[in-house]
């Protein structure tokens, strides 16, 4: 074999220049009076710069050195770190053979890939636990790589549509370089098993619990509770039914139910379900699944009305599990607890200014059958306390009672006034708001008023666990989390239809679209993070800002790959979002557990770069 000859070249040293690092020569001579070697002042000469911006990378030396040493054509050089020495970081230069088939300048042509935002989600993601759940349950053929990278092309284009994936990939760095089509990608979904899935959210949610038990103690935990409709064409999809389509379409749906973390926005739980299934039935299967899964227990689950029924509060309290939920007025003991407390809470001393509302907190004596039977078979009641938070809303409650006026009691009137027929309608609000006294005169029948307006603008927040009235409304109020994560999946992620035609395929899709969506809410906490530290962030829109950043591009060759200059601006993004600057990585280098072959890849196709060198190897010859 022969031997490799390095370069002999002159001292070389690295200096910054706004965004660039450049490499200098210099000179030394010896210093008697410090009796040392000294660098001479300005004799430095820059001979070529690190690619990329960084403090690593590969060197691009300037024309009128290499003529100086030639030599260099046969050798990409790379400045890399060494060690570190005190609390000083010790680099050198790495000569490494260059393709004899491409020099430096030409492999830089070969592939270039959109890169930073990609770039960017790496790091925000990284060592997450969602991240470490994806790779220890799908690791076997690279397939976590696989899913993130769909789940990447979902949340950066907002499109589910898997046809165009193929274009995508080839055109950006993703954690699966490899393009698949849409037949590919549809075998992908089909693999995914619930019992992967299952394992996945066991281990997601075990990772979660273990953070968020250092946070105990301190305050509490919130999971909001909620659901949504995605619509279907496709008539092949057990779980699609007709149902109360939250978007208004007109097409059958199946329904997506999530737990969302209120601090973190990020996702921790969902299950699809069949379409014509309301809220309120979905409970008692959440409690089993919080249970097995491995759920943290001690989290507070925040619900709306929806899904607020005396059986689920019932199986709330004996699963031990906190709660708040936005309790119906309907309920009769609602209305009581309204009627005795209505007094109290008008009151001005009852005016909160911090959340703009009059409030006030009761306590209960709940009544709940327990798991034991008497001798007659008869559930063995129990009883607790549970908090009811009243708020009343002055502004809304006067709105329903200007429009109970205009809109109803007034037409109805004018008509009798003006001696009009009335239809059944208009004679229900007659006998129900008016009284005749004669003379053709009426006046309001004032205990149906009261009855009518008794829970307007009035909000009942119950709850076993939150005694505090602002605390619970903060916590009613921010579970609108989940409404941003729903957001997400249907305008950003693109899933506001399925496009599947299979259940395999569909399940494994949600799964897909939940990965994009926890990305996503990710992306939106870090940049959430920096807003608080008062950075100012030049955009309107998550998607506008990894856009600034995706101009950053990876040019790829056979042996490596490396990023071009990053900008002031994207580099300020970065610095903001706390994301280091984009370095040298290999390309194309896979693990051992990579080296077997997926039936979903098409082993006959090269990638793109391939192509390319073979074609050069074939002239050469």
């Amino acid at each position: 074999m022969a031997v490799v000859e390095i370069p002999k070249l002159p001292p070389l040293m690295v200096v910054g220049q706004g965004k660039y690092k450049y490499v200098s020569t210099y000179k030394i001579a010896w210093d008697k009076e410090l009796k040392q070697p000294r660098r001479i002042a300005g004799q430095n000469k820059t001979v070529g710069k690190i690619i990329g911006g960084g403090v690593e990378g590969v060197i691009e030396w300037t024309d009128a050195f290499m003529e100086e040493h030639p030599e260099l054509k046969s050798f990409t050089v790379k400045r890399v770190f060494k060690r570190m020495q005190g609390a000083k970081k010790v680099f050198e230069f790495v000569f490494e053979p260059a393709d004899e088939m491409i020099s430096l300048t030409a492999a830089f042509n070969l592939l270039r890939l959109n890169a930073g935002a990609t770039w960017a989600l790496d790091n925000v993601i990284a060592n997450s636990p969602l991240t470490i759940a994806l790779e220890r349950v799908f690791e076997k053929y690279g397939r976590h790589k696989k899913l993130l990278s769909v789940a990447y092309y979902m949340y950066l284009t907002s499109n589910s549509a898997t046809h165009l994936y193929e274009d995508f990939a080839r055109k950006h760095r993703l954690p699966f370089q490899k393009p698949l089509d849409a037949a590919q990608i549809s075998r992908l979904f089909s693999r995914i098993t619930p019992d992967e899935i299952d394992r996945f959210l066991v281990k997601l949610n075990e990772l979660v619990t273990e953070k968020e038990k250092t946070q105990a103690g301190r305050v509490n935990t919130y999971y909001a509770l909620d659901s949504t409709s995605i619509s279907t064409y496709s008539e092949g999809i057990t779980k699609a039914k007709w149902g109360h389509n939250k978007d208004g379409d007109s097409l059958k749906q199946i329904n997506l139910l999530m737990l969302v973390n209120q601090e973190t926005s990020l996702p921790l739980y969902y299950r699809c379900y069949t379409g014509n299934t309301p809220d309120v039935s979905t409970v008692r299967n959440l409690i089993s699944e919080i249970i097995r899964t491995g759920i943290n227990r001690r989290a507070i689950l925040v619900a709306d009305k929806g899904y607020c029924s005396i059986r689920n509060i019932n199986e709330l309290i004996l699963s031990e599990l906190g709660f708040v939920i936005n309790c119906r007025n309907s309920f009769t003991f609602a209305k009581q607890i309204i009627a005795e407390n209505y007094s109290a809470l008008e009151d001005f001393c009852s005016y909160n200014s911090k959340i703009q509302c009059y409030c006030l907190t009761t306590r209960c004596e709940w009544s709940y059958p327990t798991y034991d039977k008497t001798p007659t078979g008869r559930a063995v009641k129990a009883r607790t306390s549970l908090y009811l938070h009243l708020y009343l809303d002055k502004n809304i409650r006067a709105e329903c009672e200007s429009s109970l006026l205009k809109r109803t009691i007034m037409p109805v009137l004018e008509k009798l006034r003006a001696n009009i027929p009335l239809n059944q309608e208009e004679n229900s609000i007659r006998e129900n708001f008016l009284k005749d006294i004669g003379n053709g005169a009426y006046s309001t029948n004032h205990i149906k008023k009261a009855e009518f307006l008794l829970t307007k603008g009035i909000r009942i927040l119950i709850s076993n666990d939150v005694d505090d009235a602002v605390e619970a409304w903060r916590a009613y109020y921010e579970r609108e989390r989940v409404e941003d994560v729903f957001k997400v999946i249907k305008q950003t992620v693109g899933g506001s239809r399925f496009r599947t035609a299979k259940n395999e395929s569909t399940e494994g899709k949600a799964f897909v679209m939940f990965l994009a969506c926890a990305v996503g809410m990710m992306f939106r906490q870090r940049v959430n993070l920096a807003s608080k530290k008062g950075m100012q962030l030049p955009y309107d829109s998550d998607n506008k800002l990894l856009a600034m950043l995706d101009s950053i591009e990876q040019t790829v060759f056979r042996n490596g790959a490396y990023y071009s200059e990053v900008t002031g601006v994207q580099k300020e993004l970065l610095n903001a979002l706390d994301i280091p600057l984009p370095t040298p990585e290999p390309y194309g280098k896979v693990g051992k557990e990579e080296e077997d072959v997926d039936e979903d890849d098409d082993i006959r196709s090269l990638d793109e770069l391939e192509i390319v060198l073979n074609k050069l190897e074939a002239q050469a010859k």
